[in-house]
């Protein structure tokens, strides 16, 4: 189950916690769009701001059978807070901890795994990291724009 959530969850954001200004996920449209690895095995989906959530969903492919999924919300709470549904059960609530331009980052230390997740915009791409709260046992997601 743990390896399944590090396959899956796919957010992330700058290689440093520093304090930043109060995110919004209006500022999140980087974020939204259609992603996809290179191998094509996960697909992680946002939907433009409506009403300031952000709504998403991830799966994971093995070959062309869905092994996995997740929904995700956004929720434009100050600060915003990302909710997780993996197989459609939760929430798991992460609070934004830092946002710029083109980064955020959501944690929650009460959580067994991922405590932090990280979404960032690379040029056209999108990358990801889940880890720890001291970013230890960290899971990298390269993502580029779907096909």
């Amino acid at each position: 189950m743990k390896r399944i959530i590090q396959t899956s969850l796919f957010l992330g954001a700058c290689t440093s916690i520093t304090q930043a200004e109060p995110a919004s996920p209006a500022q999140l449209d980087w974020l939204t769009g259609c992603w996809q690895s290179g191998d094509g095995s996960t697909r992680e989906v946002w939907s433009v701001s409506e009403g300031g959530y952000l709504f998403g969903y991830s799966v994971v492919f093995d070959k062309s059978d869905a092994i996995f999924f997740e929904q995700m919300r956004i929720d434009p709470a100050e600060p915003p807070v990302f909710n997780a549904y993996p197989r459609g059960e939760g929430p798991s609530a992460f609070a934004a901890i830092v946002q710029t331009d083109t980064s955020i980052v959501f944690a929650n230390a009460e959580h067994d795994y991922p405590q932090k997740i990280k979404y960032w915009q690379d040029g056209v791409g999108l990358k990801a990291t889940i880890s720890l709260i001291d970013d230890s046992q960290a899971a990298a997601f390269n993502f580029a724009p779907c096909e």
